[in-house]
């Protein structure tokens, strides 16, 4: 193909020096038509070579103009892609016409869908969990973590979390847990507790005066237990609630408690074993995530088909919900778009303006040689059927 327009060339000018000055009537059409098929031929040459370079190299004005006027092509693309794609009432007719919640809600409840979602999610978080196992990344986090903790005011921190739980009355709920705790493990203990303090008794004192006075002890300390983790209103929570209040405060106000969270904070930072720990449990964590990730057959894999599958069969039947979901997507595109369509369009503009003019030529004219070799062809056909015509009318 792409000698043919060079061959058609030569073809025309061959057949026009055979019928020159021939008599036939037949040679006289066959002499226009090679005659305006050169010309078509050349003329159309010269307007494709013209596109890339300087025919012949000879620098004639308005020739070689996407060499010259590769940067203006760039800009007039990036204001075309920014007009005519990403305007605002473009994007909203096109997502509009789509519903794209109801494809979704469908798309995932396929095997493929859900396989897809759970690879990608896959490799996303395998990809983070290997840049945070990086130790250039783990001592930046380390250094940004020391950094933030060390501007942390603990004290007060804890007192104004304290207040927090005070003021919805989940300190309460804490101390009822905790109570219930408590009971458990001192009836489950019993026979401990006694054989602990049998030791630990004179050993004059008989076995059976430790057993009396330990067994009403205990027997003591769960009705106390239990009585207070029934009663909301028991005398001791009353207590209890003022001395939460009173050390929240205190927590906030009070020099020695400052420099108390100032001393905590500071064997915390020093204290390489606990530093230790927290690294060898993240440790553990991530390799037991990543583990669960890989294997099909896993708890979490499982866990995470069955939540993709109720959400896209809830999604699936609920139109108000997709409608909810098309106008958010719709609105968050349009607006995330219009808000980054004049970086979109530089980013055109100033990667064309990167490009070498030469190379550039080149690459565009290599995409389109095909086209640009039948404009040839048909320049010369075209031109070859014009000179007929002239001919037939130079003959009336």
């Amino acid at each position: 193909m792409k000698h043919l327009p060079l061959l058609l060339l030569a073809l025309m000018a061959v057949l026009f020096f055979l019928t020159l000055d021939r008599p036939e009537a037949w040679a006289g059409w066959l002499h226009a038509f090679s005659e305006a098929g050169m010309v078509g031929a050349l003329a159309d040459w010269f307007a494709v070579v013209a596109l890339f370079r300087h025919p012949m190299g000879i620098p004639i004005p308005h020739t070689a103009i996407i060499p010259n006027r590769k940067d203006e092509i760039g800009d007039s693309l990036a204001r075309f892609v920014a007009d005519h794609f990403l305007a605002p009432d473009v994007i909203r007719a096109r997502l509009a016409s789509v519903n794209l919640a109801g494809n979704a809600a469908h798309w995932l409840k396929s095997p493929a869908g859900q396989e897809r979602v759970l690879d990608l999610g896959t490799r996303l978080v395998k990809s983070m969990l290997g840049a945070l196992n990086e130790e250039q990344v783990r001592r930046f986090i380390s250094r940004l973590g020391n950094r933030q903790f060390e501007q942390l005011n603990l004290a007060p921190l804890v007192g104004r979390t304290l207040e927090w739980l005070v003021e919805g009355g989940r300190h309460q709920q804490v101390l009822t847990q905790a109570l219930q705790f408590s009971l458990v493990m001192v009836h489950d203990n019993r026979d401990l507790i006694r054989g602990n303090v049998q030791r630990e008794s004179p050993w004059w004192l008989p076995g059976f005066v430790d057993d009396k006075i330990v067994v009403q002890m205990l027997d003591r300390i769960e009705t106390l237990l239990l009585e207070m983790s029934l009663d909301p209103d028991h005398p001791m929570r009353g207590d209890f609630n003022q001395w939460v209040e009173q050390w929240a405060s205190e927590l906030q106000t009070s020099p020695e408690y400052r420099r108390w969270g100032e001393k905590v904070k500071a064997d915390l930072l020093e204290n390489r074993n606990l530093q230790d720990y927290f690294y060898q449990l993240w440790t553990d964590l991530a390799e037991g995530l990543e583990q669960g990730l890989d294997d099909p057959a896993s708890p979490l894999r499982k866990e995470m088909n069955s939540v993709l599958t109720s959400f896209s069969e809830e999604l699936e039947h609920d139109e108000e919900m997709q409608l909810w979901v098309n106008g958010w997507l719709l609105e968050s595109t349009v607006a995330l778009v219009d808000e980054n369509r004049t970086a979109i369009s530089s980013l055109i503009s100033e990667t064309v303006r990167s490009w070498d003019a030469v190379e550039t030529s080149q690459r565009v004219e290599a995409a389109i040689g095909r086209d640009l070799q039948f404009i040839r062809v048909n320049g010369t056909l075209v031109g070859g059927l014009v000179g007929l015509v002239i001919h037939a009318f130079k003959m009336l």
